[in-house]
């Protein structure tokens, strides 16, 4: 029973998930219409279903726990997602789309296409062979247990409980609820199949960052080969953090690399797909984790900049507004849990940002001693530091637009330690900087592969300046 509740929760999710992209791409398909029958890449498809599957169900999840429980609460989602399957496939129909799947050209392609085949499969199987770490039990696991023993809503007083402060009861709920989900449906919290959530955000990176650098410089066995390299940054894999532990930090890793690539590949054309996915992905970084507000204000400037420059500034408006939409709510739904909010960092003001300048020096230094830590990432961050100096040299629009994507986040995580409110914030830093690293590592990838490539054949980027 446990194992048919699984693939029903895990159909109902990639159903849910498929709408959404055929929705996201209908439009582009009208667009080209009179050219034949309208092709979708199936592993793009099938990497962004999971993406947007697990965020729609634990966002219904969320919004339908308001003001239904028990039974009603499941089947609502459940129509939902079955709702969502049937339009896509309906929208798929009507407009000719077949799903195509892309094969290797040369013998090169082919041999890394299997080598990355068969790690995705070996870190899938090894993740079920770990253990969930502490923040896979205690800040997610935790909060889909309670929901499953209260008719799939947490109660109100966990958010305000301060004996359960430790595991952050203001954390957003997309990956304790999409645990949730095959809680009700397997009808048993069962800790084991909950760990297969992970290894699946990791292989849908994988083959975005596959495929973004493919459609970015035209050489696939690139984008293989970066994929291919990924898991051997050792934080990467046997770290607290790492893809086999059932942590947050990789699901928000891979929906960064995913709004960044969209991004990028939107500076580049006027493609209307491209950006409705930008969007898509956009949203749902926040509904992580809480640091995903940063990376999501980021990504957000960066889009107006190029619909400033491509004189679209309209389109990007518009798909910055669904996350900060949710941002805004989830705030509102906090303050009226009377959640218990961290006490991780002081409120920022002048004052005391003029007051903890002196931290830069030390705050830098732990930086320097991390990133250059053998054990846990190699020669990784000096790969890194070439790459940028190479896109910044570069000075073209979205080389540069990739350094911002990359030097951005790190500068405002590390900004943040400025209001540090631990007693000791040189243990704030070296507790949390590994895993703030962790979060850009597949977004570095992507700048080192395109680094290690000229811009794509035909494709004419303008010089900066």
């Amino acid at each position: 029973m446990n194992l048919l509740g699984l693939f029903a929760a895990y159909v109902t999710l990639f159903a849910a998930g498929l709408g959404v992209v055929v929705l996201l791409m209908r439009r582009s398909i009208r667009l080209r219409q009179g050219y034949g029958r309208q092709a979708i890449n199936l592993i793009e498809c099938a990497a962004l279903s999971w993406l947007f599957g697990s965020a729609v169900v634990s966002l219904l999840l969320w919004l339908g726990g308001i003001v239904a429980s028990g039974f009603v609460l499941p089947l609502f989602v459940t129509l939902a997602c079955v709702a969502l399957g049937f339009i896509g496939w309906r929208i798929k129909k009507s407009n000719a789309i077949h799903f195509s799947l892309p094969r290797p050209n040369n013998r090169l392609e082919w041999v890394l296409a299997s080598l990355l085949a068969l790690e995705l499969i070996s870190i899938f199987f090894v993740s079920l062979k770990h253990t969930l770490g502490w923040d896979g039990l205690f800040n997610w696991e935790i909060k889909a247990r309670y929901a499953f023993l209260n008719s799939g809503v947490l109660p109100q007083s966990y958010y305000s409980s301060p004996g359960r402060a430790f595991s952050h009861p203001e954390y957003p709920l997309a990956i304790p609820f999409t645990e949730l989900w095959l809680y009700l449906w397997m009808g048993a919290p069962h800790q084991f199949w909950i760990k297969t959530i992970f290894p699946l955000f990791y292989i849908s990176g994988a083959l975005l960052l596959t495929l973004f650098i493919t459609r970015l410089t035209g050489k696939r066995w690139l984008g293989l080969l970066i994929a291919l390299l990924m898991p051997f940054v050792p934080f990467f894999t046997a770290s607290p953090g790492g893809v086999t532990v059932g942590y947050a930090d990789i699901p928000l890793a891979v929906f960064y690399v995913a709004a960044l690539g969209y991004l990028l590949l939107s500076s580049e054309s006027d493609s209307r797909e491209t950006l409705f996915l930008f969007g898509a992905t956009l949203t749902f970084i926040p509904w992580i984790k809480s640091e995903g507000v940063i990376l999501w204000a980021l990504l957000a400037l960066l889009g107006l900049i190029v619909g400033f420059v491509r004189h679209r500034i309209r389109p990007f408006v518009i798909a910055i507004l669904p996350g900060l939409l949710l941002i805004i709510s989830w705030r509102v739904y906090l303050k009226a849990m009377h959640a218990i909010l961290p006490s991780d960092f002081a409120p920022p003001t002048f004052e005391l940002l003029s007051h903890n300048l002196n931290r830069l020096g030390t705050i830098f230094s732990v930086l320097l001693a991390e990133a250059s830590e053998p054990s846990h990432w190699s020669i990784f961050w000096l790969l890194a530091i070439v790459a940028i100096i190479y896109l910044l040299a570069a000075r073209t629009f979205s080389r540069v637009l990739l350094a911002i994507g990359l030097l951005g986040p790190l500068t405002l995580y590390l900004a943040t330690y400025l209001f540090s409110a631990w007693p000791s914030y040189t243990a704030h830093i070296t507790s949390s900087l590994p895993r703030l690293l962790l979060q850009l590592m597949p977004a570095t990838w992507l700048g080192i592969g395109l680094a290690l490539s000229q811009t794509k054949a035909g494709r004419k980027e303008q010089p900066l300046g």
